[in-house]
């Protein structure tokens, strides 16, 4: 079988290069995002892979259909780049990879509220200037001093609930879905009590028509002063203006993010800070604001399982079979 790859990073190819010499499948690498100029690279391949934040338009998936492909392989978690209805409808099966390793955004996770906590931004730019008294930064608070509301409790906000927990923080859930093995460790609540008795907001939830826009004026005024917010998730969820002037005026107490919903005119380049957005050079002088260039999933354990599901389920997709991992009507 021919597999094409579109938008490999260098540290898959070796995961890629092992997987093909274990299962004798052909992988082909491009470099650049699955759009549609490059759509017609597909052509003569049995299956496509893919990783990328741009958006998959209605023609790319006419165009894999009239080539005989009949599935896309996604190598991540979130799947709003997919047109949905015009996958469906050119009967192009849909796969991603759920969990890769949630522990690896878990764990990223709490390093970032240990940095708030620790007021660690505010310290090493003191110190940048000579500047080594403890005034610089502040006194921290400890974690099991907190109360942490997770906005999605799937497998990566379970992760994450399972290491508060054992640091002796209080967790709220927030969640649809109810998972009787997560009482243990959480207390599922409504989205409102979670607001009102929380000093940390962690959202880990999809990007999707209930979730866009979810953190507006409302939600933030439903929040405590100083209230820390989390986002290792999907940038649409929060309004960045709205957290802006949370952070500006005290509200929010510190905030990190690995996403931005402006993330694809910046991140995976090297520019000028004065190229950025300008939201995002306001944002980045703050000392109570961390980001991070949508690096949270990025370790080894992670990029080899994200190479290896994908390509297996890709297979098993084109010989006819079924992957947990498919996304369904």
């Amino acid at each position: 079988m021919k597999i094409l790859m579109y938008n490999t990073v260098a540290e898959e190819l070796p995961y890629v290069k092992d997987w093909s010499a274990k299962t004798g499948h052909e992988v082909v690498n491009l470099f650049d995002p699955l759009d549609t100029e490059n759509v017609s690279m597909a052509k003569g391949y049995d299956a496509v892979s893919t990783q990328q934040t741009t958006v998959m338009p209605a023609p790319i998936y006419s165009k894999l259909a009239q080539f005989g492909i009949k599935q896309i392989a996604l190598r991540q978690v979130g799947y709003d780049v997919f047109d949905l209805p015009a996958a469906f409808e050119n009967n192009i099966r849909l796969s991603n990879v759920a969990a890769y390793s949630p522990r690896a955004i878990a764990e990223y996770t709490l390093t970032q509220l240990m940095n708030i906590l620790r007021n660690n931004k505010k310290f090493d730019r003191a110190m940048a200037t000579g500047d080594y008294t403890w005034a610089a930064g502040g006194r921290a608070r400890e974690i099991y001093q907190m109360t942490v509301a997770l906005i999605g409790v799937g497998r990566i906000g379970s992760s994450f609930a399972q290491m508060l927990h054992a640091l002796g923080a209080k967790v709220l859930a927030v969640d649809p879905i109810y998972r009787a093995q997560n009482e243990a460790f959480v207390e599922y609540t409504t989205l409102d009590d979670a607001l009102s008795r929380a000093n940390v907001i962690s959202f880990h939830t999809p990007l999707n028509s209930q979730t866009k826009g979810m953190a507006d004026k409302s939600f933030f005024d439903k929040i405590q002063p100083g209230t820390i917010m989390l986002n290792m998730a999907r940038g649409e969820i929060v309004d960045m203006a709205i957290l802006e002037k949370s952070l500006l005026s005290g509200h929010l107490y510190g905030a990190a993010f690995d996403v931005t919903p402006n993330e694809n005119e910046f991140m995976d380049k090297k520019q000028s800070i004065n190229e950025l957005p300008e939201n995002i050079q306001r944002l980045v002088q703050l000392d109570n604001f961390y980001l991070s260039p949508h690096i949270a999933f990025y370790t080894n354990t992670a990029i080899k399982n994200m190479v290896e599901m994908a390509l297996n389920d890709a297979v098993t997709i084109v010989n006819g079979g079924y992957t947990e991992n498919e996304i369904l009507r």
